[in-house]
């Protein structure tokens, strides 16, 4: 059973004696929808899994008579005394999960923070004017993602050319709602609520949404505990809970109360403030790129009530382990116990890269064929049209810019640091070692440069970039790109520039199989995976032959229409007259 598996078998399980799916509603639409992407994106579950496996596979290995935990998270330290004990070995070493009191503690104050901040929130908006219901199309973007004092569909980073297209041939008919906060998650203040937000060309969802529409979200919010009480006492989640023969109750307990105690009153708000956005704007279409999320599913729940059809648009690369994109076929259907309840939350289109996503989301999220179009990738489009048209003297300055000059080979590494942090000593040590090897760092868009620094200070062939530097020259100018689990190795891929995944395994190492990538394990994987991927020729052109058949297959690559062909499934959805 896998972790996806696990959290997939909750929603049949009784809870007060109806499958967990049913027992948890708001007008009629089941919550689960929120609560298996709040226990995907936490990882615990992942890490009790993972634990246990690493577990059995030491101790089938080695057969000790004795062992103990010196030092380990509290999954280690709570699973490792029950492996012990199933198989008769003596354990020396902390037992347990650790208190759970102050982590609930800290959770319900968070539950408390979240609820005055949205009450905060309204403080610094107000209705905007001009609001007449005549929108064709409302674009739901996200506040920390949308680049401040743009006019135009462009100040948006990650679907601003088909938001282009869309405002040439909409108008003021095309308008943007910006929802979540202002700062990227790792810049993020407390007193941000009380931010105004000026000269933004979106409109802020809280000037659409009043304290009055948050009634329904606020009484879910009172019964938070409620429901934790009903999860805690289901006697078959307990029993869900004893995973592989290891009693993992004290971990999953509090997982649950997450869900009940934050994911969900945040759900209901996003339900709630989209319904009231809907309401004011009236849109013919709601646009968004991020509808497998838990804002763009509370939009297409409340859209779908008001019959408005919805429209997502792929913005990044569908992982095959992403929950968020697997739905069983029960999932798709109306719950034959709750006839309000119409299923998954899905588009009425989704627009997709390649064919890659298409078959995935047909195969794996049995999405109807006919709700799937593939238009190509914008960002994709852009960056290859950027890449074209660099000289070979604007690559130099680059060159010159990063420190590599013209005798070093230029590696850019794209990650975020906190999905790096476990392998990135080990790869500045490897180009340390590599004096003909200069390395950039291009800082994630969710993260500051300094959290690289540590890591490569006092490094002379290492250099770190803030996340505004343009990416197409810094590729155009490498010999090789270095990634963890960014999508911009499939960018590389199409702009013919190898690249090296490190940490795995991870969301890339389909790829990694496939021979489109190369790949590294371990840390002590990367500094040979690295020479091999810079020098060996007769490697380089095994790779290059790979990615070109496997692109191909999936029709990944850029002809410069993707963004025209989005806007125009975007207008078909609009009814005549609108």
């Amino acid at each position: 059973v896998s972790e996806r598996e696990w959290i997939k078998r909750l929603r049949h399980l009784s809870v007060d004696g109806q499958p967990l799916r049913r027992r948890f509603t708001l007008r009629g639409d089941s919550l689960w929808w929120f609560a298996e992407l709040y226990l995907h994106k936490q990882q615990v579950v992942l890490g009790v899994f993972r634990t246990i496996a690493a577990l059995d596979r030491m101790l089938e290995r080695e057969r000790p008579v004795e062992f103990g935990v010196e030092r380990g998270n509290r999954l280690l330290r709570g699973l490792a005394p029950q492996a012990a004990r199933a198989r008769g070995i003596r354990y020396r070493g902390p037992k347990g999960f650790g208190g759970s009191r102050m982590r609930l503690a800290r959770m319900a104050w968070k539950g408390h923070v979240l609820t005055l901040a949205a009450r905060a929130s309204r403080a610094r908006t107000a209705r905007p004017s001009g609001i007449d219901g005549s929108t064709s199309v409302a674009a739901f973007v996200h506040r920390a993602f949308w680049r401040s004092g743009g006019s135009e569909g462009g100040a948006e980073s990650y679907i601003g050319p088909v938001l282009t297209v869309l405002e040439a041939r909409l108008g003021q008919s095309l308008r943007y709602v910006s929802v979540g906060p202002s700062a990227n998650f790792r810049a993020r203040r407390w007193w941000h609520v009380f931010r105004p937000d000026r000269g933004a060309a979106a409109i802020p969802i809280e000037s659409l949404a009043p304290l009055e529409s948050l009634g329904d979200s606020l009484r879910l919010w009172r019964d938070r505990h409620t429901m934790r009480r009903a999860l805690w006492n289901s006697l078959e989640v307990r029993e869900h809970a004893v995973i592989a023969g290891y009693n993992c109750w004290p971990v999953i307990r509090e997982e649950l109360a997450g869900v009940a105690v934050l994911q969900w009153p945040w759900s209901a708000r996003a339900m709630d403030e989209a319904g009231a956005a809907l309401d004011a704007l009236r849109p013919a279409v709601a646009l968004t790129y991020a509808e497998a999320g838990g804002w763009g599913r509370a939009l297409i729940l409340e859209a779908r009530r008001r019959q408005i059809p919805t429209l997502g648009l792929q913005h990044g690369f569908i992982y095959e382990a992403w929950l968020n994109y697997r739905h069983e076929p029960d999932e798709m259907l109306p719950d034959p116990g709750n006839p309000a309840d119409a299923g998954f939350p899905m588009p009425a289109r989704t627009l997709l890269f390649d064919e890659y996503g298409r078959a995935h989301l047909e195969r794996h999220g049995h999405f109807p064929a006919a709700s799937l179009i593939v238009t190509g990738s914008p960002r994709l489009d852009a960056l290859a049209r950027t890449a074209a048209a660099l000289s070979p003297s604007d690559l130099d300055l680059v060159r010159t810019a990063s420190g590599a000059g013209s005798p070093r080979a230029l590696v850019i590494f794209v990650a975020k640091y906190t999905q790096a942090r476990h392998v990135l000593a080990a790869l500045a040590d490897a180009v340390t070692a590599m004096p003909d090897v200069q390395l950039v760092i291009k800082t994630h868009p969710a993260e500051a440069p300094g959290a690289y620094q540590p890591a490569v200070q006092g490094r002379a062939n290492i250099r770190v970039l803030p996340a505004s530097a343009p990416l197409a020259p810094l590729l155009m100018a490498s010999r090789a790109l270095v990634t963890v689990n960014s999508t911009v190795a499939l960018d590389a891929a199409v702009l013919g520039i190898p690249a090296l995944v490190v940490g795995l395994p991870n969301n890339l190492s389909p790829f990694v199989e496939a021979g489109i990538m190369a790949g590294a394990e371990s840390t002590a994987d990367i500094a040979p995976a690295l020479r091999r991927i810079l020098y060996d020729e007769r490697f380089r052109m095994q790779m290059a032959g790979a990615r070109h058949d496997y692109l191909s297959r999936f029709g990944i690559g850029s002809d410069g229409r993707a963004a025209a062909r989005s806007a125009d499934a975007v207008l078909a959805l609009i009814p005549d007259g609108s």
